[in-house]
């Protein structure tokens, strides 16, 4: 593993890379945007038959924000992961998000589909907020704006406390990833080191820009995978998947047992196997 930094425009960009060069290249963009955070349970499991590429996003992790509300829309977050992975990568390359950044995977490649051999949708893109019913953007604006409001905890074990609920597999390791969120304020408290107007703009950029709109213009091998609770989510589930499905011609979905939207926390080697054998399996056939 390395952890690298190169400098662009907008500022630093923090990224992890693992895995022989010479293999098919992967760039991942994960939840919270902070690469370490989301997918180090993935890595010993892909990084001996692809080339890993772990991206912080923006304001996320150790990459800059940015300074203006509407640079976090998806189309503009698109553009700068074009340009960032054009630094580091040569040629076209597979792209994987999970939860809100899927998303910006999917608008990525919709506006620079010349980049992309095939996008991978980890429990993102298909459900919120538009397949949500509940999801108006007044509740969704307050409530993350809330949720901001308190994440401000006395000790990491109260971190911790919260966190392990996101997971069935939680130990150790999941205590480092959950710490990389924080930052030790001068005062003892941890407060998360995404900034609430960085988290308010992802959340404008959901309902400016959404899933939906993008679809039609996906035309490379597509793979969902997604959780199987709450339950309650089941109804927006079918949904999102008859969306992908009415227009995406290359579109695979498969669920992950017993899984939450920490997928691969809580089944990693399930998931691994399923990005693996679709993977291999577009390789051989493109």
């Amino acid at each position: 593993m390395q952890n690298l930094e190169i400098t662009t425009q907008e500022g630093t960009v923090n990224y992890y890379e693992y895995g022989d060069n010479r293999n098919p290249t992967i760039v991942f963009l994960g939840l919270a945007g902070n690469g370490f955070y989301s997918f180090a349970e993935l890595v010993p499991h892909l990084k001996e038959k692809f080339h890993l590429i772990i991206l912080d996003s923006p304001g996320h992790g150790k990459t800059s924000a940015f300074s203006k509300e509407d640079d976090y829309l998806f189309s503009n977050v698109a553009t700068w992961i074009h340009h960032v992975v054009g630094k580091i990568v040569q040629g076209p390359f597979y792209i994987l998000g999970h939860s809100w950044v899927a998303d910006a995977a999917l608008h990525f490649t919709r506006f620079f589909p010349e980049d992309v051999l095939g996008l991978i949708l980890l429990d993102g893109g298909f459900t919120f907020p538009q397949n949500q019913s509940e999801m108006t953007f007044d509740y969704a604006y307050s409530g993350w704006n809330d949720y901001m409001e308190k994440s401000v905890f006395p000790d990491e074990s109260e971190i911790f406390q919260e966190y392990q609920t996101y997971t069935n597999q939680w130990d150790y390791r999941k205590e480092q990833y959950v710490a990389s969120l924080f930052n030790k304020r001068q005062d003892g408290k941890y407060e998360l080191v995404v900034s609430k107007f960085t988290v308010l703009a992802i959340i404008k950029a959901f309902f400016k820009e959404p899933f939906v709109e993008a679809y039609p213009f996906i035309k490379v091998p597509t793979l969902l995978i997604h959780a199987k609770h709450p339950e309650n989510l089941d109804v927006a589930r079918a949904k999102g998947a008859l969306q992908l499905r009415k227009n995406i011609e290359d579109i695979s979905i498969k669920a992950v047992k017993d899984s939450s939207h920490m997928i691969h926390w809580d089944e990693p080697e399930v998931t691994a196997l399923i990005i693996a054998n679709w993977l291999i399996e577009k390789i051989k056939l493109y």
